[in-house]
């Protein structure tokens, strides 16, 4: 195997495919132990070990608003605490929550080469004997058999630049009701869909004809929406934020899995080409982390933007209306026409 590459890339591409993908990085391992510094053989290896791997992880790490806004809320409350880590990809913030005192931290993953990758991380930072990783969704956690009976923190980074799609409101709501102690805290404690008017160059729309050919059937498939980095200076505000959606996740009543709402956006005036979406993640009352447009280069959600039909002009206190719904995985927002 680890003198053919087609064969070992085969052989690795059906083990990550397999219900043992965690078995991919021992394999990797031989190989570069057979081929010691040959890049090609590293490249082989990359190509197997990140097979439909996420690709953020990486920009997520980088981000250090987010990342010191984690370690200054744990630093404030995870002393003395038992912690559910949810979602644990490096172990970055089990490790967080372990230095900043925690009695004990169980970190769960339901990508098996993370949470493996995980184990790795925690070890190196001497931190074995603290944290407990489970290759698992949280969903398939026991709270007698895996949780010693119940955590009294949970914290979480599963959202994604909507909030909403990475699946944390099923997930939050589980853990309350089936992992926690009845006074457990949440970190972050609440979150939120923000949206303000904006200037933006317009996403170009799909073409109608390609060499001659009407491709206009299929244009129903592409969504409107685009995205921008938060330090994008083509991208500007033209009024206040307010938020679509709130969610609380401390509080003793169930999440929302579906809601619909709208809101007005008030114009500071000048050409808008529809509004910025982002997200605000408020961890404890004087810890928030926000992605809006003017953010750091390094955040790592986008700004949604959200086009109207055309640009327009506005007067300053002109107001615009739009509308939002969301169930437990997806959310879609489009312009209020009246």
């Amino acid at each position: 195997m680890f003198s053919d590459p087609a064969h070992f890339v085969r052989h690795g591409l059906q083990v990550i495919e397999s219900d043992f993908p965690h078995l991919a990085l021992p394999l990797a391992q031989k190989a570069l132990e057979a081929h010691p510094g040959d890049p090609m053989w590293q490249k082989l290896v990359d190509l197997v070990l990140c097979h439909k791997l996420p690709t953020w992880h990486a920009g997520m790490l980088r981000d250090q608003a987010r990342n010191a806004a984690y370690c200054r809320a744990l630093e404030q409350t995870a002393k003395g605490r038992v912690v559910l880590d949810i979602g644990t990809g490096s172990g970055l913030l089990a490790m967080m929550a372990a230095r900043a005192g925690a009695a004990h931290v169980y970190a769960c993953e339901a990508d098996q080469r993370l949470a493996a990758a995980a184990r790795q991380v925690i070890e190196a930072n001497g931190l074995s004997d603290r944290i407990t990783v489970y290759a698992r969704h949280s969903q398939n956690l026991s709270r007698g058999d895996d949780l010693a009976g119940g955590v009294d923190m949970v914290v979480s980074e599963i959202f994604s630049e909507d909030l909403i799609r990475e699946g944390v409101l099923p997930s939050l709501a589980h853990a309350r009701s089936e992992l926690c102690q009845a006074d457990a805290m949440f970190l972050p404690e609440k979150a939120s869909v923000e949206m303000a008017l904006a200037e933006f160059p317009m996403p170009a729309p799909p073409p109608d004809e390609v060499e001659g050919f009407d491709l206009r059937p299929i244009h129903k498939l592409f969504g409107k929406k685009a995205h921008a980095s938060p330090a994008a200076r083509a991208v500007k505000l033209r009024g206040a934020s307010r938020a679509l959606f709130e969610f609380d996740f401390t509080a003793a009543s169930e999440l929302p899995m579906t809601g619909s709402n709208m809101v007005a956006l008030a114009s500071d005036g000048g050409e808008l080409s529809g509004a910025a979406q982002w997200i605000k993640i408020q961890f404890t009352p004087d810890v928030v982390y926000e992605n809006g447009p003017g953010g750091g280069a390094d955040m790592h959600w986008l700004v949604g933007l959200i086009p109207f039909a055309e640009s327009t002009s506005s007067e300053a206190g002109d107001t615009f209306d739009f509308e939002g719904w969301h169930n437990e995985h997806s959310l879609t927002i489009w312009p209020h026409r009246p």
